[in-house]
């Protein structure tokens, strides 16, 4: 009967310490790094096929933190007859084929991050402007943002000049923060804390075996 009590009280104590190097081994870490960036922008939107169009897009920043000053982006555009724009990486979303995908990069030197966006804006054909939104979606990055991800929004105002090749020339506040997994360590870097803990156990299981036998 003794014994028995003994192994019923020991048992939840290893379920625990196999629970917490079970934790150890899902645990995740992650550095968040806060983001907001105003942006001077150059769009510049070329018909590939009736109302669809090629989308290149660069932006140059005094105040993005993170040495990511500049962003450059790849995107596809269909205008539809009130002048609203809808823009999609996908050039397939809008029935064309034969086109590369889109892309968004952030940053020129060591740090970066890539991603797509999803945006739309509405031109007022009338005062030749432009306002848009939307949001960038950061898959992976370099330096400092390896595996980094992240949903960024971003709005933008833009001056619109229309010829062959239309050109938005604005500004856009890009803002959001960016999650960047961190290395967590190895299960056998918990091993010597569980076999304390177990040999702890063990001393205190001897203790009242011998007080209860005693």
């Amino acid at each position: 009967m003794i014994l028995r009590s003994l192994q019923v009280w020991l048992v939840p104590l290893v379920l625990t310490f196999t629970s917490i190097s079970s934790d150890a081994m899902r645990a995740t870490a992650q550095t968040i790094y806060p983001f907001t960036g105003n942006y001077r922008t150059t769009v510049n939107i070329k018909p590939i096929s009736g109302n669809i169009s090629q989308v290149f897009e660069v932006g140059l920043s005094d105040d993005a933190p993170y040495d990511l000053g500049l962003y450059e982006g790849l995107t596809y555009s269909v205008l539809d007859a009130n002048g609203n724009l809808t823009f999609n990486n996908n050039p397939e979303v809008f029935g064309v084929q034969g086109f590369p995908q889109g892309y968004i990069v952030f940053g020129s030197n060591i740090n970066k991050l890539f991603g797509t966006s999803d945006a739309s804006a509405s031109v007022n054909f009338g005062n030749l402007t432009a306002k848009g939104s939307g949001v960038v979606n950061i898959t992976d990055g370099e330096g400092i943002f390896k595996n980094a991800t992240s949903t960024l929004l971003f709005s933008e105002e833009d001056i619109v000049n229309l010829g062959s090749t239309t050109t938005l020339k604005g500004q856009a506040l890009v803002s959001g923060s960016i999650e960047v997994p961190q290395e967590v360590p190895e299960p056998k870097t918990m091993m010597p804390l569980i076999s304390i803990g177990l040999i702890g156990a063990s001393f205190i299981v001897r203790r009242r075996y011998h007080r209860f036998a005693g």
